[in-house]
């Protein structure tokens, strides 16, 4: 499968047409035939809302975990928030991503998610029912943590990741073929899970998209000095950065 929108929407369609009904983590019991959409917003919420808007346009929702310790954004900015309000506003669900590798070993690892969620929840103005590690131990994977006494789903928790198919495109890869899985019909229950941040309109090798990537970062970073620094061009033109 090629990372692209449309590589994309073509596996939504496929998961409809082979008689998935697309779920959340709340509903999925309700139908003998399910597959839940799961998006790690790893690098950027601002690529995240393409994806989003593709699948309103299918008519399907998907849950989207933003960090809230991130070296690359900042999940409470004016602007990242607008962007998470905009894509519940089209029925998706908003999650916690959960970096277990900020903490020590000797802390009371699931105290520290359960905090994080109420301050997600305390910027989203809802509840947060849902939570993805990034990066997860094998502890994390072999704990099924309960979350505010399972209140808060846990992605990698036993009924997610052992009693579903779970199918990953980590590193940008997909690890198994996730059409032909679909078009085996051999699971009930598929784990889907994708990051925005690989999928352009056109398929982009790996080192040319991560290479765009510190590029925007730069001119973004000359955005926000202007925003903060009075006639920054005396001081530092924008060309300067982008040669």
């Amino acid at each position: 499968m090629k990372f692209t929108y449309e590589a994309y929407q073509k596996m939504v369609i496929l998961l409809k047409k082979h008689g998935y009904v697309i779920t959340g983590y709340d509903d999925y019991s309700l139908y003998p035939k399910t597959a839940i959409l799961r998006h790690d917003i790893d690098m950027s919420i601002n690529m995240a809302l393409p994806i989003a808007e593709l699948e309103n346009e299918l008519e399907v929702s998907a849950t989207y975990f933003v960090l809230i310790s991130s070296e690359f954004y900042n999940a409470f900015s004016k602007k990242n928030l607008e962007i998470l309000k905009k894509i519940k506003s089209m029925g998706h669900k908003i999650g916690l991503h959960f970096d277990e590798k900020k903490y020590d070993e000797d802390v009371n690892i699931v105290h520290e998610m359960e905090k994080e969620v109420k301050i997600l929840e305390a910027y989203l103005e809802e509840e947060v029912l849902s939570i993805s590690m990034h990066r997860p131990s094998q502890t994390t994977l072999d704990s099924d943590y309960k979350i505010m006494g399972g209140k808060v789903v846990n992605s990698y928790g036993e009924t997610f990741f052992q009693q579903f198919k779970y199918v990953s495109d980590s590193r940008r890869k997909w690890h198994e073929n996730i059409n032909d899985i679909i078009e085996a019909e051999r699971y009930t229950r598929l784990h889907i899970l994708s990051h925005p941040i690989w999928y352009r309109k056109e398929e982009i090798e790996a080192k040319k998209l991560l290479t765009r990537m510190c590029v925007e970062s730069s001119s973004q970073c000359y955005l926000n000095l202007q925003e903060n620094i009075r006639e920054l061009d005396k001081i530092l033109k924008r060309e300067d950065i982008e040669r």
